[in-house]
């Protein structure tokens, strides 16, 4: 099964519906973004969703104790740093990282090298922020990412094409966020059910690794 994270939750229910339709993860942006969350109301949530769900911190380029510090009061199971934080970074921090690429040009396996990192999110690049945008990564830059391990593919998905997306690429996750959203904005609970339903569909023997990020 395709490890879903479904990203950009800012209440209590839709953290609810993400977890009923039966997605791996939720993500929550602590950076700036029309879905940034203060930590406060980040911790409300997560303090009332249990059941195994992991919940992801999204940052992009925070200050390193600013992140642990948030993480251990969100009760964060997984850390992803969306920025242009350094390898040393990851290393700083006690929690499975998500690191997530703006993709540009081609990308392959060797620019994943000596990165200490549990997965690879892969999204489409835009000059006014860091995912969420909607925009679907150019398919001539994926080409060599067939089957790769500990890929997480973002940019654009919809429960229209995240079907064909899994069947042509074959990742380790898909993550979705506007995709899953009313046209004027928060999570329509209809449509992460239909995600993940499409998820599954496609899914054939390529199971998530969920087990190694661990509820805190």
């Amino acid at each position: 099964m395709t490890w879903i994270k479904i990203c950009g939750i800012r209440t209590l229910e839709e953290a609810r519906a993400v977890q009923q339709a039966g997605a791996a993860a939720y993500g929550q942006v602590f950076a700036p973004s029309p879905r940034r969350i203060s930590p406060e109301d980040a911790a409300r949530i997560n303090r009332s969703i249990r059941g195994g769900i992991l919940k992801v911190g999204v940052f992009v380029d925070e200050d390193l104790e600013t992140v642990k510090r948030i993480a251990r009061e969100c009760r964060l199971d997984i850390i992803q740093l969306h920025g242009s934080e350094p390898r040393e970074y990851l290393a700083e921090l006690n929690y499975p990282v998500i690191k997530a690429f703006s993709v540009q040009r081609p990308i392959g396996p060797d620019d994943f090298h000596g990165w200490n990192a549990w997965a690879f999110l892969l999204d489409a690049h835009s000059p006014e922020r860091r995912g969420g945008t909607g925009r679907a990564i150019a398919p001539d830059l994926l080409r060599s990412l067939v089957s790769f391990d500990n890929i997480i593919l973002a940019g654009g998905l919809t429960p229209d094409n995240v079907g064909g997306a899994i069947r042509r690429y074959r990742p380790m996750g898909v993550d979705v966020s506007s995709g899953v959203e009313y046209p004027l904005g928060g999570k329509n609970p209809q449509a992460i059910n239909r995600f993940v339903r499409e998820v599954r569909k496609a899914c054939s023997k390529h199971p998530g690794p969920v087990r190694i990020a661990e509820n805190r």
